[in-house]
């Protein structure tokens, strides 16, 4: 099943591909620098699908596994013979599914992942969710498809789409470090420094390398995507291609977005684009991300009232299930949560109280990530015998430094941030040095490191685990919930030692978020907040 999802993914994202983002044959090694993006294609576009859908249908339907197994036995038919470009990427499938011996389940889980798939699998969109749970309000794309990997109580599944993913950053590494070109070389070898070293250092390391977590947790999905985004940036920025490269690079732009808010980062590299190398932003390629793009805004809006959750400015008040002050919430509960463990959204976070924190936590992981950029830094400077980095480089880095230590200075968020300060001092770098390993080297040293990286990222117990391994399956035992009949409806309640954990119950409070269920347009309905002043009570 590991396989064949990943097969399905490929040949979707080829499908996909061919229709939506190519414009013109390209030579060969562009085309194939290209065939990394079709499993993200294919994800990316699978979800997407099922968001469209999610207006009109629960998602848990025979007609919707239909329609994706006519798109599959289609593109099967059309691009059979692609298979044998992606030897090395099963391979490194093969490596990464050792992760899935002992993989566990974040909290998160209960808090909200599962509630808000088992909506989608069940309802059509529903107005207003996060008014019976806040954290719905997030919705991610990867709830739409991670809905319908469900294998009753198993979601081994689930953790096999972030394998999929950083499958293809491996991919797509690899056959820079083979190109002939020095400057996807060095990208390469940036890459391959990063992850050697992430394995070393203060806190037995970790210095903003891509990494894996509990199922259900989106952060090395979001670096993964972001890493993949940033890299195609920097090849379409060396080689210019207006067409294909920038439509794909929309796509993949969105994609990430569409995991996590603070994918609008990547924005700014549309400027460089499209004011230093004049790619033209009106395409009618481009129609479809920008349409898929505005549709997840449409559908936050309907969940939260917010464009953005929790984004308190894009917010709409007048929305009937707009919640007052909710957002803001959220929004101060995030930020101080993240600066200084079990605060409050009304807690006031004092500059000494968030250094000493950030000093017990964060610090050897930026000592990790400063002495790792060290090395970046003299490994070019053996081979240029010059410092070629100047004061837009450094001020770049600076910015996006502490943008992270404002938004969310957690190791966990840092991650996009660190690979973008590494690629960015060693941009200049990348575009004039040359250092010509020979074919010889690369095998005896070059290769070996990759394979070593890879298989560094899966954690030791999960490698001793295969000793023992009967089956590979990730099951939740579900909680003990409940029933309180409240009005006409049946409501869930947890009980009070699991205030917050809701598991695949979707009439389920946490807190006191109870509601009204209010019938709307064409039988759609809204979930009304009982107590409108919920959150005004809190802050005052």
């Amino acid at each position: 099943m590991y396989f064949l999802l990943g097969i399905f993914y490929i040949f979707l994202g080829k499908l996909s591909f061919d229709f939506l983002i190519v414009n013109k044959k390209k030579n060969f090694e562009i085309k194939q620098i290209y065939t990394s993006f079709y499993p993200l294609i294919g994800i990316f576009i699978f979800g997407n699908v099922l968001l469209i859908f999610n207006f009109f249908t629960g998602l848990n339907k025979v007609s919707i596994f239909l329609f994706f197994l006519i798109l599959f036995g289609i593109s099967l038919i059309r691009n059979f013979k692609i298979l044998s470009n992606y030897k090395l990427y099963f391979f490194n499938l093969s490596i990464l599914l050792i992760s899935g011996t002992n993989i566990g389940i974040s909290k998160d889980a209960n808090l909200y992942h599962l509630q808000s798939q088992a909506w989608l699998r069940d309802e059509k969109i529903i107005f207003g969710l996060s008014n019976i749970n806040p954290y719905l309000g997030y919705s991610s794309i990867f709830e739409y498809i991670n809905s319908l990997l469900w294998i009753e109580n198993n979601y081994i599944l689930i953790h096999f789409i972030s394998l999929y993913i950083i499958a293809c950053v491996f991919d797509l590494v690899f056959k820079f470090i083979r190109s002939d070109s020095n400057y996807l070389n060095n990208i390469g070898y940036v890459f391959l420094i990063v992850g050697f070293l992430d394995n070393f250092g203060f806190s037995g390391g970790r210095n903003g390398f891509l990494f894996l977590q509990e199922t259900f947790k989106y952060d090395q999905i979001f670096s993964s995507l972001f890493l993949m985004t940033l890299i195609l940036f920097l090849f379409i920025y060396k080689f210019s291609d207006k067409e294909t490269g920038f439509t794909l690079f929309f796509f993949m732009t969105v994609f990430t977005i569409q995991t996590r808010f603070t994918g609008h980062i990547i924005l700014l590299l549309f400027l460089f684009l499209i004011i230093n190398k004049k790619f033209p932003l009106i395409n009618k390629k481009n129609i479809v991300p920008v349409f898929l793009y505005l549709i997840f805004v449409f559908k936050n809006f309907l969940y939260s009232s917010c464009l953005w959750f929790p984004v308190s400015f894009t917010c709409i008040k007048i929305a009937p299930w707009h919640q007052p002050k909710q957002a803001d919430y959220i929004s101060n509960l995030v930020l101080n949560t993240n600066k200084l463990p079990n605060s409050k959204a009304t807690d006031t976070i004092f500059f000494k109280d968030f250094i000493d924190e950030f000093l017990i936590t964060q610090i050897d992981y930026v000592f990790n990530f400063l002495i790792t950029l060290l090395i970046i830094i003299i490994f070019f400077l053996v081979f240029s015998k010059k410092l070629m980095i100047n004061i837009f480089q450094i001020s770049g880095s600076i910015i996006l430094f502490f943008v992270w230590i404002f938004i969310a200075p957690t190791y966990r968020f840092g991650v996009p941030f660190f690979l973008s300060i590494y690629f960015i001092i060693s941009y200049l770098y990348l575009d004039k040095v040359n250092i010509n390993f020979s074919k010889n080297l690369k095998n005896m040293f070059i290769l070996p490191l990759f394979f070593f990286v890879i298989l560094a990222i899966i954690r030791g117990d999960s490698i001793l685990e295969l000793q023992n391994l009967n089956s590979i399956s990730l099951v939740v035992e579900k909680k003990e919930i409940e029933f309180v009949n409240i009005e006409d409806n049946w409501w869930i309640s947890p009980r009070d030692d699991d205030s917050f954990l809701c598991g695949t119950y979707k009439y389920c409070y946490v807190e006191n978020f109870e509601s009204r269920k209010i019938k709307y347009l064409n039988n759609y309905f809204y979930f009304d907040p009982i107590n409108k002043n919920y959150y005004l009570d809190k802050f005052s």
